[in-house]
This record gives structure tokens, C-alpha cells and sequence, in this order.
């Protein structure tokens, strides 16, 4: 059953990893689909992946920590498709660091990208949601589903400006929920440690700095989750594709853990 079917989805960060794996999750179910990434050839590589499975995709390689392209990429999906029903802020950095070693150019990276190129994402596809009917009568007019991390659920040691930066996901994702209703809902996924290559970052440079061989950090972190085993994209794509559904037409302001139970709430 095709859930998406004739939706409008909007994929930051869409190039590799969470976002391609929700992008091409999105265009299984129905929807036509923006790419969008920094590395124009990844984000060529996962529309040309869109395409083959019978779906529409237009590309847009841009920076979500510069607002004014963010309004851009909203723009080009509005032009190729006329509306835009789901936006999914995706995009995200990290650097390793102790809180005391953390700079300014450190926090300032991270926050561009995580909380402030966010935030503008978010306020330009609620932008161009709020002007457009439902897809369907009853329905809400637009959908944004922001990526956050258990890592805003509480603090991380080596990783404290990233988990700001989640937690400010949150926050956002709660007042705009709140702003927006009833005429868009937005949420956010939690995910944990996912075996993509910025755990591959994350354990490189936390390794290095403990001095101990590449993967401890990583094993260490798998062995901790309940479900006993590394989590994967694929263990995403479904919470996404429910959220980007009728089904979930009237959920908003949620923040969910999909972890394998790192987290519990």
C-alpha cells in the first residue's frame, strides 16, 4: 500500500545514510521526492535510486546553515511540484570533544548546522505548507518531521555541544507543534547509534582520544542496547514513513525514541 502516494516529501542531508535511507523509503511509498545535500553526487546517486522505483525526484545541492538557501530549496520543490506536503530536516554534523576542549568554532559548527540550519528550514517549509490546501479534505497541510538524538535527551560526555544542539531539536519541534496546529503537525525521531559514517566519525575520534583501537567505541555502545545488536537506517524508515502518513495525522509534538532501547521514557 502506497501511504505517500502523490505527496511532496523534502529530504535534508539526503546524500547517504538516515536521509537516503528515508528518501528512498518515501518514494516506495508514493511520494515525489527532493534530494537535498551538500555533496551534489551523492544527492545525483539517491535520485537516480528515486527514480527507478517510479517516482518523480528533483536535486538541490545546498547548505542548510545558510537560511537563504534553505528558502531556495523550499522554492525549487514548490516550482517542480507545486506544493510541498513533507519536510524531513535531516542535516546534521558532529565533532568529538571534551567540554573543556570545545571552542567556539566547535559550538558554532555544530549549532549552524544542527539548530540554527534547522530552524530555518523548518520556518521556510512551514512558510510554503501554511499558503497550501490538505492533500486530502480533513487532512493537515503540511507535515515536518525533524531528526533529533537520544543525545538531546540528556547530557553526553565528549559530545556536550551536540547534544545541545539535539536538545534544541526538541525544544523546536515542541513550540512549532504548538504554533503550527492544527494546520501542520511536526515531530521528531530520536535515533541512537546508528551504524552509518558519522558513528564511524564519532568512533575514530573518540578512540583517539582514549588512545584504545578503532571500534572500541563503538562496540562498547552496541553492547549496551537492550535489543543486542547495532542499530541500522532501515530500523528508522518505518517511524518516518508513519509520521509522514494519515495514520499519524493526529500526532504532534512528539519526540520518539528509536533506539533499541538505549532510552527508555
Amino acid at each position: 500500500m502506497n501511504k505517500l502516494n502523490g505527496n511532496v516529501a523534502l529530504v535534508t542531508g539526503a546524500g547517504r545514510g538516515i536521509g537516503a535511507a528515508i528518501a528512498l523509503s518515501y518514494a516506495r511509498a508514493g511520494a515525489n521526492l527532493v534530494i537535498t545535500d551538500l555533496d551534489e553526487a551523492n544527492a545525483r546517486a539517491v535520485a537516480e535510486q528515486v527514480r527507478a522505483l517510479g517516482v518523480a525526484s528533483e536535486v538541490f545541492a545546498g547548505d542548510v546553515s545558510d537560511p537563504a538557501q534553505s528558502a531556495a530549496m523550499v522554492a525549487r520543490a514548490a516550482e517542480r511540484f507545486g506544493r510541498l506536503d513533507v519536510l524531513v530536516n535531516n542535516a546534521g554534523v558532529i565533532r568529538v570533544r571534551s567540554l573543556l576542549d570545545t571552542t567556539p568554532a566547535d559550538w558554532d559548527f555544530i549549532q549552524a548546522v544542527n539548530a540554527r540550519g534547522l530552524f530555518f528550514a523548518l520556518q521556510a517549509g512551514a512558510r510554503q505548507m501554511l499558503t497550501q490546501s490538505s492533500i486530502a479534505e480533513g487532512r493537515p497541510s503540511g507535515k515536518i518531521i525533524n531528526i533529533a538524538s537520544i543525545a538531546g535527551r540528556n547530557g553526553r560526555p565528549m559530545l556536550s555541544a551536540y547534544a545541545a544542539s539535539k536538545a534544541a531539536v526538541i525544544s523546536i519541534t515542541q513550540a512549532a507543534a504548538q504554533e503550527f496546529a492544527p494546520n501542520l503537525t511536526v515531530n521528531a525521531i530520536c535515533p541512537g547509534a546508528v551504524g552509518t559514517d558519522m558513528w564511524t566519525q564519532i568512533d575514530r575520534e573518540w578512540s583517539a582520544l582514549r588512545q584504545v583501537p578503532l571500534g572500541t567505541v563503538w562496540q562498547e555502545r552496541v553492547r549496551g542496547v537492550p535489543m543486542k545488536r547495532a542499530q541500522t537506517v532501515a530500523d528508522l524508515t518505518g517511524m518516518a514513513v508513519f509520521l509522514a502518513s494519515a495514520e499519524a495525522d493526529f500526532i504532534t509534538g512528539q519526540s520518539y525514541n528509536v533506539d533499541g532501547g538505549l532510552v527508555m521514557s
